[in-house]
């Protein structure tokens, strides 16, 4: 349904106080604000006429008007005002995830935990399709007669390390003969096809070469795998918990047992425009029944040409203006780090 003017600037002004106190918003209380220059009774009035309409709701006869998921719907898509990040708030971002090694699982896990501390709500990253990354180099190190380290990188500076136990010990001028052959025929590949290929790229090696390749054909999908354990990280439930929303301990704990279920959170992030810098998703527009009481924002970033996601999940009850802010200017240093490496 339309809303006339007056009625958004009504709107507008109730979602702002109810963001700020999580308690009804009375009908003098809006009236109060300098800058709308309405009397009670007008403001009346048009709450009335809001929840006629099915943006806001009056919780007691003699309560003031709370918002509904379709009232925040209308003040994201029409009402909100995003916020400008302060130079301490950038600076922290920045130097945070600049700190950071190169192993992807630490910049995501500094970037989760830096958007917790900054926004109070609950922060979730989901790593890219490491599959479509583009196989840039490998090292082969020897730590000992019995192990050898394996560090992988992807285009944009993504790297992997893991240690392979080899049976016996392996010269280093063949190491680097491994090493070399490996980087030549494996550059520019996709690590997807170099899971399902790596067999046939390396079947016409040399026998003295055979030892360490025949583990890493054993055990392909842990060499070439950038993203185990690590498909999605979150941080910040205490911040769920002391919402006034979340008082309610079942409330609290049903939502936390999703995360339990990483393939359902993968999803529910997962899931939004890719034309769009940011995306909302609010009540029912979340098709998990058990989140439909809280609010989604997500941005996503860019390892290279394979992307991933970023954000918060909290009551419906958020500053949306900064969230997005936030979230999207997180998004856009973790795009930034990889890129310039």
């Amino acid at each position: 349904m339309q809303l006339n003017e007056r009625e958004k600037i009504v709107l507008d002004a109730l979602i702002q106080q109810f963001i700020i106190n999580a308690t009804p918003v009375s009908s003098s209380l809006i009236a109060k604000k300098k800058n709308l220059g309405m009397s009670p009774a007008s403001v009346r009035h048009i709450l009335a006429k809001l929840e006629q309409k099915g943006y806001i709701y009056q919780p007691h006869t003699s309560a003031g008007r709370v918002p509904v998921a379709q009232g925040y719907r209308l003040y994201v898509d029409a009402l909100m005002r995003r916020a400008r990040l302060s130079m301490d708030e950038k600076k922290i971002i920045e130097d945070t995830l600049k700190t950071s090694s190169n192993e992807f699982e630490d910049v995501m896990r500094e970037a989760t935990r830096i958007l917790a501390y900054l926004s109070h709500q609950l922060s979730v990253t989901v790593s890219p399709k490491m599959d479509e990354g583009i196989f840039q180099r490998m090292e082969l190190v020897k730590l000992a007669s019995d192990r050898v380290l394996v560090v992988i990188s992807i285009k944009s500076g993504l790297i992997k390390t893991i240690t392979l136990e080899i049976p016996s010990d392996i010269p280093n001028e063949e190491l680097g003969l491994i090493n070399s052959i490996l980087n030549e025929r494996l550059l520019e590949m996709r690590i997807g096809e170099i899971r399902k290929l790596f067999a046939e790229i390396v079947k016409d090696i040399h026998e003295q070469q055979r030892g360490l390749l025949d583990i890493m054909i054993n055990d392909v999908d842990r060499v070439f795998d950038f993203a185990a354990n690590k498909e999605v990280f979150y941080m910040g439930a205490r911040y769920i918990g002391e919402q006034p929303e979340f008082a309610d301990v079942q409330k609290f704990t049903t939502m936390i047992e999703l995360f339990e279920q990483p393939n359902v959170i993968i999803q529910l992030l997962s899931e939004g425009s890719e034309e769009n810098s940011y995306t909302i998703k609010i009540g029912e527009e979340i098709k998990e029944e058990r989140m439909q009481q809280c609010s989604i924002i997500t941005a996503r970033y860019k390892v290279g040409t394979i992307t991933g996601t970023i954000g918060l999940i909290g009551p419906m009850r958020m500053n949306y203006g900064k969230l997005v802010s936030v979230v999207e200017y997180i998004a856009n240093v973790i795009t930034n780090r990889f890129y310039k490496n």
